[in-house]
């Protein structure tokens, strides 16, 4: 087959072109009075069948079958110089080599180890031709997915007065000052009433508290065949043990409290 009919390599070359795209998020370890932000750099990602096929294109007198054994090759003797605890330079990219990774309590104790890679001035240079294209803040939100009364299994807008609750989503670990959970009242357009003064708050022994999924008991004192609104507020993301400066908030779909 002719090689620029060949499916198997996808040419991401010219997407890529030198160009990035960064998301910021908040750095929440920083302790001054403004505002700062680091970066996560999105990119493309080359497969293995990728490189191997921009290889032959460098070396077309070689066949794509021995381009895989040699790297095949080169990639077992890098492993095997590595086991045997030495540091390999990969030509004029860098070198790879083994570190110590942690800490111990005793002078004669062992730490782990670690594979490390430290690149040459080649790699730095390529990082100064490339473009940052896009570099975008896009805040954290809580996500609420479903909510299901555990007690029947059924996530139909209806909960069982004493039954558990799960809530499945993103971002949905619940902690940090003025957190919790609130069922808060709604009036006929499900428009929540009031404020938390008023509202019936969890009891904050969650029976599972992650990112993905919360569980607690439905609080006492609701009033049966009475539309409410959980209010979710939460000062951590993911699973940081900082907390935000500023509290995120989602407000859940309207449910109908069941009698017993």
């Amino acid at each position: 087959m002719d090689k620029k009919f060949d499916n198997s390599f996808v040419n991401l070359r010219e997407e890529a072109n030198g160009r990035v795209s960064v998301r910021l998020q908040p750095n929440v370890l920083n302790k001054s009075d403004s505002e700062q932000y680091y970066g996560r750099v999105t990119r493309v990602t080359y497969s293995n069948q990728n490189l191997l096929d921009m290889v032959a294109e460098e070396l077309p007198d070689m066949s794509i079958g021995r381009i895989t054994d040699v790297m095949t090759a080169y990639t077992a003797v890098l492993q095997r110089a590595l086991a045997n605890g030495c540091a390999c330079k990969f030509g004029t990219l860098g070198t790879f080599y083994i570190a110590s990774r942690g800490t111990t309590e005793s002078t004669s104790g062992k730490t782990g180890l670690k594979i490390k890679f430290s690149p040459e001035k080649a790699l730095h240079d390529v990082v100064q031709r490339i473009e940052i294209a896009e570099s975008k803040y896009a805040a954290p939100q809580i996500m609420v997915d479903s909510m299901t009364d555990i007690t029947r299994n059924v996530s139909d807008g209806v909960l069982k007065s004493g039954t558990s609750v799960s809530i499945r989503g993103n971002n949905l670990r619940i902690g940090g000052t003025e957190s919790g959970v609130w069922c808060a009242p709604v009036d006929e357009e499900e428009n929540i009433m009031g404020d938390a003064s008023g509202w019936k708050k969890v009891a904050e022994d969650f029976f599972l508290n992650t990112s993905k999924n919360l569980i607690f008991a439905l609080p006492e004192g609701l009033e049966a065949d009475t539309k409410y609104r959980f209010v979710l507020r939460t000062r951590r993301i993911g699973y940081s043990k900082h907390e935000r400066k500023d509290i995120l908030q989602a407000v859940t779909p309207a449910f109908t409290v069941l009698e017993e």
